[in-house]
């Protein structure tokens, strides 16, 4: 079977059930990429998230999945309505290597944000399986639809093998 690679940009949410898909981000620094599988369904689903919060963005009506407060709720809810509920879960990202904070006062990094958005957006509504998360520098991601591998390869080219399929 000839494999069909489908790169989730920034702010993109995609959800399949195509087994020849294999949902990739190539470059993943202090954004947030959210991998879900569910096993009895055999659906994937894959979200890019930029930044934490759409309040008070005027970017939130022209580009809402690049929140994660608008993406991960979106992810879920079309993942439930296909049959998936409660998938399992990875989440990869949220690296500090934009080095700059989002107010003088805070020494709070993107990447931090971002992960705990996520976390609080998920809510107890997927089985977190995996955290990939924090450090100073990247990783890209693969994510197999016909069998829910997920594989993390960081940034001097170790690769993380997380089983997103098991029940």
């Amino acid at each position: 079977m000839a494999l069909r690679e489908r790169m989730v940009n920034l702010g993109e949410v995609v959800v399949t059930d195509d087994p020849k898909v294999v949902l990739t981000v190539p470059g993943i620094g202090s954004c947030i990429v959210v991998c879900v599988f569910h096993p009895r369904t055999r659906l994937a689903g894959m979200a890019h998230i930029v930044l934490p919060s759409s309040q008070g963005r005027k970017e939130a009506s022209t580009k809402p999945f690049w929140f994660a407060d608008i993406a991960v709720p979106y992810l879920i809810e079309n993942m439930r309505n296909k049959g998936a509920i409660r998938p399992n879960c990875a989440i990869v990202g949220g690296a500090n290597v934009l080095n700059f904070s989002l107010e003088a006062s805070s020494i709070a990094n993107i990447g931090e944000l971002n992960i705990k958005a996520v976390l609080e957006n998920l809510n107890g509504s997927v089985n977190i399986v995996a955290q990939v998360v924090g450090g100073n520098s990247g990783f890209s991601v693969r994510l197999y639809v016909d069998d829910g591998l997920l594989f993390v390869k960081d940034k001097i080219g170790q690769i993380r093998e997380i089983n997103l399929s098991l029940p």
